[in-house]
């Protein structure tokens, strides 16, 4: 049984999630349209599928080493499914180098409800956020997490509000500096800034309604439980779980408002959160086999996608 078998954080789980996100990566893109097998192609798609399985790690780690969740696999197994759910994911490369960057800054956000190198775990969430909009220029909303948990954490201190605008300067000096001497500060103004569009059409395809359908309907249903939780947590981790809930919200408004491609990559941002707000439903839930069942809808979907054809 799923639930069994990923409720305990053993090699042999991280294993095989490795290997089959190894399989399904490499079937799904030598089959598909996408992109022609050359050897650049090839080269640039395992690159993408190193930083995937860094930001697996790197969300493993922020949930591990800031007790998110219990010591289990649910989280890494939830965040493959959603990925496989949506393949487009995987042929986004700025998607999936915003996304591990943000997932880095979550690391460092998090990380400050101890107060050891607090002025330097600002400054680099800060950073690596800033990165990340290089990538994908909506990903800067998740200063705002920052802002939060200085809210939470570092409220008192005047230069704590500060110090993230040095981390931003410090990224985008760099960055117009390199482009002065490219393609000049303006074509990097161009195309830094990117403007959203309203155009769902994409989501008419049964292959985008139905994973987005799923993921829509499980933040709402584990979301409610998650809050319900939040007041019942231990002291110390009531403003983590808060800022999961912000990360969440902030996903949310960018695949439903900011996007500016809607061809499913966008739901990528939505995945870590929504993976540790189910996760955490899975753990404290009663119900065996409907716990069993979401698990299974999860795995499914991915799996009857990949041989539905329209």
């Amino acid at each position: 049984m799923l639930t069994s078998f990923f409720s305990v954080s053993k090699p042999i789980n991280f294993a095989i999630i490795v290997i089959a996100v190894i399989l399904y990566f490499s079937s799904f893109y030598a089959l598909s349209d996408f992109n022609e097998l050359t050897a650049y192609s090839i080269l640039n798609q395992f690159f993408i599928l190193l930083v995937y399985l860094f930001s697996l790690g790197v969300l493993n780690f922020v949930v591990k080493r800031n007790t998110l969740t219990r010591r289990n696999t649910y989280i890494v197994y939830l965040f493959v499914c959603f990925s496989f759910a949506v393949p487009a994911t995987f042929f986004n490369t700025d998607i999936i180098l915003s996304g591990v960057f943000v997932l880095l800054a979550l690391r460092r956000i998090i990380s400050l409800k101890s107060s050891n190198d607090f002025n330097k775990k600002i400054f680099d969430a800060a950073f690596w956020i800033t990165i990340a909009s290089l990538f994908f220029f909506w990903s800067f909303l998740f200063l705002i997490v920052l802002y939060f948990a200085i809210l939470f954490y570092g409220r008192l201190d005047y230069r704590n509000w500060l110090i993230p605008f040095t981390g931003i300067f410090a990224v985008l000096i760099i960055a117009i500096t390199y482009s002065l001497y490219s393609d000049g500060a303006l074509a990097f103004a161009l195309n830094y800034v990117q403007l959203p569009t309203l155009d769902f059409t994409a989501y008419s395809s049964i292959k985008l309604l139905l994973p987005a359908s799923f993921l829509l309907a499980l933040y709402l249903w584990c979301g409610i439980y998650y809050v319900s939780q939040i007041s019942d947590a231990p002291q110390k981790l009531k403003a983590s779980y808060f800022l999961i809930l912000i990360s969440s919200g902030i996903a949310l408004i960018i695949i439903l408002f900011l996007a500016p491609l809607r061809d499913g990559s966008e739901l990528y941002f939505i995945f870590g959160p929504l993976a540790i707000i189910s996760a955490t439903y899975i753990e404290n839930h009663k119900s065996f086999w409907f716990k069993e069942m979401l698990l299974w809808l999860a795995l499914l979907i991915p799996i009857f996608l990949l041989f539905w054809h329209s």
